[in-house]
């Protein structure tokens, strides 16, 4: 197991990447083509027999977690239930989008809002259809 010490810093480019991610101005895959080597998401879905279907999704950063990390507020979930009722994302989008932003431990919930963002993100990253 990697010490925190010992992995890189996020650069200027690669926070701006997950800066604009949070604001859904970038893909999934923009994303993770500009965080390659630091940061990685699996979407994994598999039929079971005789089961419903089963849904595992991981991430894992291999970086130094910034400070102060990316503040995720109120207005990114409303941003991005804008952008879902518009037609722009689509509710895989936007189910990917809430994922990363839980298990990516660059991004940080308002302390503020913490308990309503963290319920906000998790119906959506569970609740909603992915496929």
């Amino acid at each position: 197991m990697t010490r925190e010490a010992e992995l890189p810093n996020l650069t200027n480019e690669q926070l701006d990447t997950l800066r604009r991610f949070a604001l859904l101005e970038l893909t999934v895959p923009e994303m993770l083509r500009s965080l390659a080597g630091v940061f990685e998401v699996d979407f994994q879905s598999r039929q079971q027999p005789d089961s419903d279907l089963v849904q595992r999704r991981t991430a894992s950063g291999h970086f130094r977690m910034p400070e102060p990390g990316i503040v995720i507020t109120r207005d990114h979930i409303a941003n991005a239930l804008d952008l879902k009722r518009a037609g722009l994302i689509s509710e895989r989008d936007l189910v990917h989008w809430a994922t990363i932003l839980l298990q990516d431990d660059a991004y940080v919930l308002d302390p503020g809002d913490e308990d309503l963002i963290a319920e906000w993100l998790n119906d959506i990253s569970l609740n909603l259809n992915a496929n």
